[in-house]
């Protein structure tokens, strides 16, 4: 029996409009907020991951010169959302139809600003594959990475405007899941504010 085939749904497509700027350019730790997120996806058991982008022509400058080499650049494709402006919704019904496409049996849904993400939380959600869905847990709080079987992607698929994964799991249509409890509240954590980025700026440094 075949191990299930995994891809991760980066999602880089937002605004940052209440940082004022592109976040995941930021730096962070020798990196960006944007390349160490994706660090640890390829870093994972994920095999593969697409980056959701607005444009062909995104700047990916915030990502690296290592991802754009080998061995990661083999892991990871950009794939752009036409609708990204009219939520995170389309984002994650895009990107989760291209990973149907490229055979996946689960997704996993990620986000970019979460550079405090662990490698082990990551290959413990992905361990839990093949249930029906699995949630990162924060003190009570649900919150991405997210993971769902192939058998989730018809509801996932109809997500739109801002709705994101966590509106799929409240609605009670997928049925029962599991749920992942981070170590730490800190890894599970976005940054969207410059006041977040300057916290996260003076712990990690």
């Amino acid at each position: 029996m075949r191990n299930p085939y995994i891809i991760g749904v980066f999602l880089a497509a937002g605004k940052s409009k209440r940082m004022g700027q592109n976040k995941l350019a930021l730096p962070l730790k020798g990196g960006t907020i944007g390349s160490l997120s994706l660090q640890t996806a390829l870093l994972s058991h994920l095999d593969h991951v697409l980056i959701i982008e607005r444009t062909e022509h995104a700047s990916l400058e915030w990502m690296g010169a290592p991802y754009h080499s080998p061995p990661f650049r083999e892991r990871w494709s950009l794939h752009v959302c036409q609708e990204a402006e009219k939520g995170q919704g389309h984002s994650v019904s895009s990107g989760v139809r291209k990973a149907e496409s490229m055979g996946a049996d689960g997704v996993v849904i990620l986000l970019a600003d979460q550079p405090r993400l662990s490698v082990d939380h990551l290959n413990a959600l992905v361990a839990m594959a093949p249930v029906s869905f699995a949630v990162s847990s924060s003190l009570g709080a649900l919150t991405p990475p997210i993971y769902f079987s192939s058998a989730c992607f018809p509801y996932v698929k109809e997500l739109k405007g801002d709705e994101g994964a966590r509106s799929l799991l409240k609605s009670g249509q997928l049925g029962t899941g599991a749920v992942l409890e981070a170590k730490t509240s800190a890894e599970l954590k976005d940054i969207d504010t410059p006041e977040e980025y300057d916290i996260v700026r003076r712990l990690v440094i």
